[in-house]
């Protein structure tokens, strides 16, 4: 796939959108000297383009009770994993089937509200006789995994602006209580898939005022989403694979430590702690062979770990990956939930 040219200008409107999807032109343009209409101009280009392709809001599964998400490692022969793929994708607890090219031949994802089905969930699987094994690596934390700021965007130049102090989020050690009734659901439904779907028109649908959907929305975000942001399509930016790494560490009260060494690596765009038989997962945008063994390098020099394995896979089609917006078609609202959706903000 031939990479897109794209200028300076072109870059910084993407680094914005990722950022914050909802960012109005008027201020992009005022970011980047250039009138709202060229701004407006960029971005459908940037669609035509394929480089943009979507526009999405991240859910926070653990704020809907689902405090436990799983990446399921099959393994099954060359000659099966046609058949094997359409039986997990048949399967209602599996919400994302990947093809592998490392140790499994696929990995499913399942969020589970409760980690005592995880076993039966595991014993289903290896009954057909096509899965040869199913392993488990349990997510520690769902949420501030992304790092969509850390992606290099030619021509501009590459600027780390995550502090090396920061800590990783243990954020499904406690979840709170979620509080949200049918109409937050219904906005939630629509942002998700469509982030930048105008308020007012929000409002239109589902019967209400502008003021009560933008009053809505700023509490979700506290809770539900978590980031609001453009798709793209990294193939279009000359980035070729996605370099998968499982490390395991050798002393974890030191994870916080490495996981900030982690993020001063650019393109590091995953870091996901794992509960297993590995620590941490780390995806890393690569263009070429050159720069994937030089971002190995880079993480072999950070002390504490062991040598990882590392698997190449095709880059996603879309990015940052959108995993979670299927939980909210399962939200089923409590009787004892007040429906608040003609309660005005005060």
């Amino acid at each position: 796939m031939t990479s897109a040219k794209i200028d300076e200008k072109d870059a910084k409107i993407l680094r914005m959108l990722i950022a914050e999807s909802r960012t109005s032109f008027t201020d992009i343009a005022s970011k980047c000297k250039i009138t709202v209409g060229a701004v407006r101009m960029r971005y459908k280009h940037l669609w035509k383009e394929g480089i943009i392709n979507g526009e999405v809001t991240l859910v926070n599964p653990h704020y809907l009770g689902y405090n436990h998400i799983v990446d399921l490692g099959i393994i099954t022969d060359n000659q099966s994993e046609s058949e094997v793929a359409k039986y997990l994708e048949s399967k209602p607890y599996i919400s994302q089937v990947v093809k592998h090219l490392g140790k499994y031949s696929f990995y499913g994802k399942v969020a589970l509200k409760n980690l005592n089905k995880l076993s039966g969930i595991i014993e289903n699987l290896e009954s057909n006789s096509k899965i040869k094994h199913v392993d488990a690596l349990i997510w520690a934390e769902a949420i501030n995994i992304e790092f969509p700021q850390n992606l290099i965007i030619s021509p501009l130049k590459y600027e780390n602006s995550y502090k090396s102090n920061q800590k990783p989020a243990l954020t499904n050690l406690d979840p709170s209580a979620s509080e949200i009734d049918e109409t937050d659901v219904k906005i939630a439904r629509v942002l998700c898939r469509k982030s930048r779907t105008p308020f007012k028109k929000i409002a239109e649908q589902l019967d209400l005022s502008t003021k009560t959907v933008i009053h809505r929305y700023r509490k979700l975000r506290e809770n539900l989403f978590t980031l609001s942001t453009v798709t793209l399509d990294l193939n279009k930016l000359g980035y070729k694979a996605l370099m998968n790494l499982y490390i395991k560490v050798l002393n974890r009260s030191k994870i916080a430590e490495i996981h900030s060494q982690l993020l001063q690596i650019p393109n590091v765009l995953v870091i996901i702690r794992l509960i297993g038989a590995y620590d941490l997962y780390v995806a890393i945008a690569v263009e070429d062979f050159d720069k994937m063994f030089e971002a190995k390098e880079k993480i072999r020099k950070i002390i504490g770990l062991e040598n990882p394995d590392v698997f190449v896979t095709p880059m996603p089609p879309a990015w940052p990956l959108n995993l979670f917006p299927s939980l909210l078609e399962n939200v089923v609202m409590p009787k004892y939930w007040p429906d608040k959706s003609n309660i005005e903000p005060k």
